[in-house]
């Protein structure tokens, strides 16, 4: 009896030493396991793998790469295949977007109808020395619905004689420009600036200088400054980038500190 006693205590005590070195192994083998290459480490996944984060496109990352990697605000298109259409006929009217910028114009197709074509403000140049009001044109693009509702025609190519203007990606400049200076702008309430859904999106001073403003600021801003009244505006100055092309020479500010009455109010 005694004997049984002191065996069974000598593999208790057996089994007690084992135990640390046994979880010391299981331990170590968990850390090799974590860091074993090709799994998500403590710092996330491996550059490039999946769940990257957003940021540049990384390298061999091609056009529609980047536009998938621009987050809210990009273009509201379906990705995969596009079937193109090619219109043809003489223009109407160019047209330019809030900012009086080139990036439209009208086709007459004939018959009474006119097409919408609308293209990247980027192109503005290139399409401004193709066409003129009456010049014949092809155009090869598709269709595509706003916000609005409106129907209009994504320009991919343009043919007018001889010339061919290509949808294709901005010119990045040679050297990084000037950041636009801060300026002030004082003058009276002549108009409120419409957008295509008829909100207020601006304000146009009795100088001609279009204050570009939020439309969620617009509701608070239509009751503080009627028309006629007198206003600050510090702002910063739109500037054309490569390629763009202003169909009117507007003074454009996007406001940052507008001053009414006396009182001012941060623009965010």
């Amino acid at each position: 009896m005694e004997t049984n006693t002191k065996l069974i205590a000598t593999v208790a005590l057996a089994l007690a030493l084992a135990s640390p070195f046994t979880h010391a192994q299981s331990t170590a083998g968990a850390t090799v396991a974590q860091n074993a290459p090709g799994t998500d480490g403590p710092d996330g996944p491996p550059p490039g793998g999946p769940g990257r984060r957003h940021g540049r496109p990384g390298p061999g990352m091609d056009r529609n790469d980047r536009d998938k990697e621009q987050g809210p605000g990009r273009k509201n298109r379906e990705d995969g295949l596009t079937s193109l259409t090619t219109v043809s006929g003489t223009v109407g009217q160019l047209t330019a977007n809030d900012d009086f910028i080139l990036d439209g114009f009208t086709l007459n197709a004939g018959s009474g109808s006119t097409t919408a074509v609308k293209f990247p403000a980027h192109l503005g140049t290139q399409v401004q020395k193709a066409i003129k009001a009456g010049s014949t044109v092809s155009v090869t693009g598709y269709s595509e619905k706003t916000p609005a509702g409106e129907t209009r025609f994504r320009m991919n190519s343009l043919t007018a004689g001889k010339t061919t203007v290509v949808d294709s990606a901005p010119v990045r400049p040679a050297t990084t420009p000037d950041a636009p200076a801060l300026t002030t702008a004082t003058g009276k309430i002549a108009d409120y600036r419409l957008d295509r859904g008829g909100r207020v999106n601006g304000l146009v001073l009795d100088d001609k200088t279009v204050v570009s403003i939020p439309s969620h600021v617009a509701s608070q801003l239509t009751d503080l400054a009627k028309k006629g009244s007198t206003i600050t505006v510090q702002g910063y100055p739109k500037t054309l980038r490569e390629g763009q092309v202003q169909l009117e020479k507007v003074n454009v500010l996007r406001a940052s500190v507008l001053t009414i009455n006396g009182q001012q109010y941060l623009v965010r």
